[in-house]
């Protein structure tokens, strides 16, 4: 009997390697989300995301036995990375 959770499964694996490496290529945010499931919104970029639906992403994950940290990793190393880095006169002095 073949296990009905194998597509969704296959198709989260696959997502989460598309991430992987677009992120070595640094473009992790053009990876477009796939149907998951209906609460998603599949088709949009992970970069356009918002924090619930990287939550979302997250449940899903852990209903289908992955890790609940690695898409809430990768999202937020991608907007650590968006953020322009800072000018030095806004730095605190170094050493007190």
């Amino acid at each position: 009997m073949p296990d009905d959770s194998t597509p969704r499964h296959t198709q989260w694996d696959r997502f989460i390697d598309a991430l992987d490496l677009a992120g070595q290529a640094g473009h992790i945010a053009d990876v477009e989300l796939p149907a998951l499931a209906p609460d998603l919104p599949s088709g949009k970029r992970f970069g356009d995301l918002t924090r619930a639906d990287i939550d979302t992403l997250s449940r899903l994950a852990s209903k289908l036995g992955r890790r609940t940290d690695v898409i809430t990793v990768l999202w937020q190393d991608m907007l650590r990375k968006k953020k322009p880095p800072r000018k030095k006169g806004l730095q605190p002095p170094r050493g007190g």
